[in-house]
C-alpha cells in the first residue's frame, strides 16, 4: 500500500490508475489517469479533504452530466475510493484535454492577445454558456484558468462551484465564491444562482484577454471592495467600439442589464475578423456576409424588421419605375401628370396612390411636353416594425420597472428574469417560451406575487413578443 496517498500508480475504485499530477488547487487535485476497463486516458479530480468538498464533487458531476456540448469538457463518471485510513474519497472522472488554458496563453504572451483572437475565444465560451444555461446550469467560475485552448477548439472546464439556475446561495463559508478578481457583485450579496453571473465572468475574461489584466486586479475580497469603489481600469481606445460596449455591458453591476449568452455570442461572432492576427486553434468562423465590416449608418440594416422594411421599399420603388415606363409607352394622346403623394401619408392612405394618372394637360401640349422620367416612390412605414430583440427588451424593462415600483415581488421578478434570459431572439422556439412565461404570469398572479395591472401589462408585452417572433 502506498504511504503517500494519492500518488502515481494508485488504483481507484478498481478501475482508474493515477499516472501524473496535473494541477493542484485549493479545493482539489487533478490527475492524469488511465481507465483500465476501457483502456483510455482520462482526467481524475480528487477533492481536498473535508465533507463539503466531497459534496461539491458530487454536485459537479451531477450538473456537468446534464451537459452535452463540444465546447464543454465531458464528465464520464463519479466514483468513491477508500483512503489508507479507511475514509471515503469521492472523485470525478472527466475528459482528458490537450492544450493550454487562456491563463497560460496570457502568461506566454506576457500581455494581451490580439483582439481578433480574443473575440473568437469569447464567442466559443458564450456558445458553451448558452448551452449550459439552456440546461439550467450556471457555471459561476468563468476565468482564464477554466477555458482551455485545444487542437479541436475551445473547451469550458471545471463546474466545481456550479449551481442550478435559481438555486439559493446558502454558502456561509465563501468556499464556493470563486476567485475575488472574477466574482460577480451579486455573488457577494448571496443572491440565487442566475445565468447573468456567467456573463459577468465572460466580461472579465474578455477584458483580461484584450488588456492583459482583469478589470480589478486583486487577490482578496477586501481589495476587491476597495477597487470596485473606483471602477475598472478603462479599456484601450484602439479596440472596436462595439467590443468595448459589449465588455462594459457584461460588467454592469446590475445583472438584468447584462446580455444573455446567446446575445453575446452573436455580437462577438460579428466581430470576428476574416483573418485574425494569430490563431492557435480552430475557432468560430465569421458570418459569410462579413459582419466585421462596419458600414456607414445610412447604409446599415441590422434587425430582421429593418431588413423587411428596406426590401419592401426597394421593391415598391422598382414597381413604380416599371409602372411608369409601361404607362409612358402606352400613353393616350392627352399628356398626364402623376398626382403628388401627400406630404405626411396617413395610415389609411393607399401606398399606390402616387401611381394613379390624373388628366390635367390639354391635347395641344402633347407634342411639346415630353413625359418626365418617373422617380422611385419612397415609402416610409407609418408604424415601426417591432423586432424580436426589441420586444424582448420591452418585456425585461417591464419586469424591472414592476419590481422597482413594488408591483412585482423581488423573487417573482428574478424568476421572470431568469426565464427571459434563456430566450434567444434568433431561435425557433420563442413562441413556446412565451407560452411558458404567460403560464408563469398566471401562476404568480394567483399566488399574489404581482398586481393585476402589472400582470395585464406583462401579458400585453409577451403577446407583442409572440407577434414579433411569428413570421
Amino acid at each position: 500500500m502506498h504511504e503517500v496517498w494519492p500518488d502515481s500508480g494508485v488504483l481507484l475504485a478498481s478501475r482508474y490508475r493515477l499516472v501524473t499530477l496535473l494541477e493542484t488547487g485549493g479545493m482539489a487535485q487533478v490527475w492524469r489517469a488511465t481507465d483500465e476497463l476501457l483502456d483510455r486516458p482520462v482526467a481524475v479530480k480528487l477533492p481536498a479533504g473535508d465533507t463539503r468538498a466531497a459534496h461539491m464533487a458530487w454536485r459537479e458531476a451531477r450538473l456537468a452530466a446534464r451537459l452535452s456540448h463540444p465546447g464543454i469538457a465531458a464528465v464520464h463518471d463519479y466514483r468513491e475510493a477508500v483512503r489508507p485510513d479507511g475514509s471515503v474519497a469521492p472523485f470525478v472522472v472527466m475528459e482528458l484535454l490537450n492544450g493550454e488554458t487562456v491563463a497560460a496563453r496570457l502568461c506566454d504572451a506576457d500581455g494581451p492577445v490580439p483582439w481578433g483572437e480574443a473575440v473568437s475565444i469569447g464567442a466559443a465560451v458564450a456558445e458553451a454558456l448558452a448551452a449550459a444555461h439552456a440546461a439550467g446550469v450556471v457555471h459561476r467560475d468563468i476565468k482564464p484558468g477554466n477555458v482551455m485552448l485545444c487542437p479541436g477548439g475551445v473547451k469550458l472546464l471545471d463546474f466545481g462551484i456550479s449551481a442550478a439556475a435559481g438555486e439559493p446561495d446558502d454558502d456561509d463559508t465563501g468556499l464556493s465564491f470563486g476567485t475575488p478578481a472574477y466574482a460577480a457583485p451579486e455573488r457577494l450579496d448571496g443572491k440565487p444562482a442566475e445565468p447573468a453571473t456567467d456573463l459577468y465572468g465572460l466580461g472579465v475574461l474578455l477584458f483580461e484577454m484584450v488588456t492583459g489584466d482583469p478589470p480589478y486586479d486583486v487577490n482578496t475580497w477586501e481589495e476587491l471592495a476597495a477597487a470596485q469603489a473606483h471602477g475598472p481600469t478603462p479599456l484601450p481606445d484602439t479596440l472596436p467600439a462595439r467590443l468595448r460596449e459589449l465588455i462594459l455591458r457584461c460588467l454592469d453591476d446590475n445583472p438584468s442589464r447584462r446580455p444573455t449568452a446567446a446575445q453575446a455570442r452573436r455580437a462577438l461572432t460579428r466581430l470576428v475578423p476574416s483573418a485574425p492576427a494569430r490563431l492557435t486553434i480552430p475557432l468560430p468562423k465569421p458570418p459569410p456576409t462579413g459582419h466585421a465590416k462596419v458600414l456607414p449608418a445610412q447604409q446599415r440594416v441590422t434587425s430582421p424588421g429593418a431588413r423587411r422594411v428596406a426590401f419592401g421599399a426597394a421593391l415598391a420603388g422598382f414597381a413604380a419605375i416599371v409602372v411608369a415606363l409601361l404607362y409612358a409607352a402606352n400613353a393616350p394622346d392627352d399628356p398626364v401628370e402623376f398626382a403628388q403623394p401627400p406630404a405626411s401619408p396617413s395610415p389609411t392612405t393607399p401606398r399606390t396612390e402616387s401611381l394613379v394618372p390624373k388628366q390635367t394637360v390639354s391635347p395641344s401640349a402633347a407634342a411639346t411636353v415630353p413625359p418626365s422620367p418617373a422617380e422611385p416612390t419612397r415609402i416610409t412605414p407609418t408604424d415601426p416594425i417591432l423586432t424580436v430583440e426589441a420586444a424582448l427588451n420591452r418585456v425585461q424593462d417591464t419586469v424591472e420597472q414592476g419590481q422597482q415600483s413594488g408591483e412585482i415581488r423581488a423573487d417573482v421578478a428574478l424568476d421572470f428574469q431568469n426565464l427571459l434570459r434563456l430566450i434567444d431572439p434568433g431561435a425557433d422556439n420563442v413562441t413556446d417560451q412565451v407560452d411558458q412565461l404567460l403560464g408563469k404570469v398566471r401562476q404568480r398572479l394567483n399566488e399574489g406575487g404581482l398586481s393585476q395591472p402589472q400582470a395585464d401589462l406583462l401579458r400585453q408585452r409577451l403577446n407583442d413578443l409572440r407577434s414579433a417572433s411569428t413570421p
